[in-house]
């Protein structure tokens, strides 16, 4: 039987990287987001034993991650929120691509921030949360406390907003 230790590396080895996306993204740079992903990682730790054992462990994990935000974004509010990042998307891109397809996904990563960072806070969470976070609509009603029906509206009216600021 694994240690909580052992539960706690695993977790965090298999679905951390994907919270600090979406604390990267929902915050809007790294800094105040590695300041959120320690507190998402206190949290883990101190409730490690009250995860619900018959859910996605990443579901809870990205949930805790939000609510951590949540708390963050109370006492600060955040900086220019980016859905993409451009610096990462350069980054994965390597010097070994084509400079022209590197230059075009930057701008294309500047483009989606501009009009993500538009939405109001209700609708940019929810599109984060889903796009970036990869949570399931109920996933998504279950972290944000909404019912399934507002998340599916917020989605909706946040990819509708975007596609009228994307012509």
């Amino acid at each position: 039987m694994a240690t909580d230790r052992e539960t706690f590396l695993d977790l965090v080895d298999r679905h951390g990287a994907g919270a600090m996306g979406l604390l990267r993204r929902l915050c809007g740079n790294g800094h105040d987001a590695e300041d959120v992903f320690q507190d998402v990682a206190v949290r883990v730790w101190k409730h490690l034993g009250e995860r619900p054992r018959l859910r996605d462990d990443r579901a809870w994990l990205m949930t805790v991650a939000y609510r951590a935000y949540l708390d963050h974004q109370a006492r600060r509010p955040p900086a220019n929120v980016s859905l993409f990042d451009g610096e990462e998307a350069l980054a994965r891109a390597g010097s070994d691509r084509d400079p022209v397809a590197i230059a075009e996904r930057a701008e294309l990563a500047q483009l989606i921030n501009e009009a993500v960072a538009g939405l109001s806070p209700l609708l940019r969470e929810v599109v984060a949360l889903h796009y970036t976070g990869g949570l399931s609509l109920r996933q998504v009603a279950a972290a944000t406390g909404a019912s399934i029906g507002t998340v599916k509206s917020r989605l909706n009216a946040g990819l509708e907003q975007l596609r009228r600021r994307w012509q």
